[in-house]
């Protein structure tokens, strides 16, 4: 089965917007319905996913507890599969942050990376991993072309 990365910003937007291309695409992973491809995260990923939905403002606007962040990790850490390895070869030279996602990618064999990061899209393909926009993603997922 095709595996698939989303970043932390995929993640967060699929979480806060379930009426949102980033939540369609996460469904489709298995969250709901039928699986379509299997999602890729790390540690790395689900840390900062966690950091991100802790901010004060995120917490405040969304009525987001701890105990809500915690199950919602565990459902994710239930339907993906999760890689534990860190590697710090230099990919992103604008922010080497994006890097774990590439890393990521290439010891999962993803094919794809799901992002709107103008760094993660400049790149476009590395090592036959293609980076696309969530929108570009879900056209061809619909389509049936993965």
């Amino acid at each position: 089965m095709l595996r698939v990365v989303l970043d932390t910003n995929q993640l967060v937007s699929a979480l806060l917007n379930p009426e949102g291309i980033a939540f369609e695409i996460l469904k489709a992973s298995g969250l709901k319905g039928e699986q379509k491809y299997e999602l890729v995260l790390s540690d790395e990923i689900l840390s900062e996913f966690k950091r991100v939905l802790s901010y004060p403002r995120i917490k405040k606007l969304h009525n987001w507890t701890e105990e809500r962040i915690e199950i919602f990790i565990t459902l994710l850490k239930e339907i993906a599969h999760i890689d534990k390895s860190q590697s710090r070869e230099r990919i992103v030279p604008e922010d080497s942050d994006d890097d774990k996602f590439f890393h990521l990618a290439i010891k999962s064999d993803a094919g794809y990376i799901i992002s709107r990061d103008v760094h993660l899209l400049k790149i476009k393909e590395f090592k036959g991993i293609r980076v696309l926009r969530p929108e570009v993603f879900l056209s061809v997922m619909r389509r049936g072309v993965l």
